[in-house]
Order: structure tokens, then sequence, then C-alpha cells
């Protein structure tokens, strides 16, 4: 799916330079990356606990549980897709509702989380992860 178009490429702050561990990098997008610290983080091994949505300072952000809980916030967002389904995903386990399968992101500002329950699509100017 191409999430973004035309604009300008989000800017990515807290993410390692190494081409090879960043978020464009190998392929893998939001969902596997390096921190700028050096912290490995593989959201498969998170689950998903809170979505701020702040639709007039155009603002979003994820709060995933794990080892070392990760915060990504994103400014300039634009949502283009919105979706839950409260049953969940047939065959995902029942207790783990926020298990991300997918963090994908289109190499130039366009993004796309999918959980278990709800996918949700958008275009970005900044992502900051903390």
């Amino acid at each position: 799916m191409s999430i973004g178009s035309g604009g300008v490429a989000t800017e990515i702050v807290g993410v390692t330079d190494d081409p090879r561990r960043g978020i464009a990098g190998g392929g893998t997008g939001v969902y596997e990356f390096w921190t700028a610290d050096g912290v490995q983080v593989y959201l498969h091994d998170t689950t998903l606990v809170s979505v701020l949505w702040e639709p007039v300072r155009g603002k979003l952000g994820f709060r995933f549980e794990a080892e070392r809980d990760v915060l990504i916030e994103f400014e300039g967002v634009v949502i283009l897709e919105w979706s839950q389904d409260n049953e969940g995903v047939e065959g995902a386990p029942e207790d783990l509702p926020g298990q991300v399968s997918d963090f994908s992101y289109d190499g130039w500002n366009g993004f796309e989380l999918m959980t278990a329950q709800s996918v949700i699509g958008f275009t970005a100017r900044k992502l900051v992860v903390s």
C-alpha cells in the first residue's frame, strides 16, 4: 500500500544514523530499529498500550510496553485510515489485542501500524522516539 505521497520527507529523531539499523534500513520500517542510544527496538516483542491523538495539534503518539517501554510520537500528522475490529484477527491470541504485527514506513512520509485489532495509516512530518 502506498501510504504517503508528495509533501516533505519525515524528519526522524532518536533513531540511529546507521542505515542498516535505522527505520528505513532493511525494509523493516518502524517494526524493528535501533535508537540513537544503541538500544534495539523490536515491536513484535511489545504490546501497544496507548494511543494519543491530538487532532488540533496534529500529534499522534504510541506507547509500547516491554522490558523497556517505547514512546513513538509523530507531529504534522494526517490520518488516512483508522479501523478497529474489537473481535480481533482470527487466530490472534485473545489476551494480546495490542500485539504489533507490522509498523511499516514507505521511506518518505507514510506509516501504517497494524495490531491484532487495529490498523492506523497516516503521514507525518516528524517522528520522535524516546
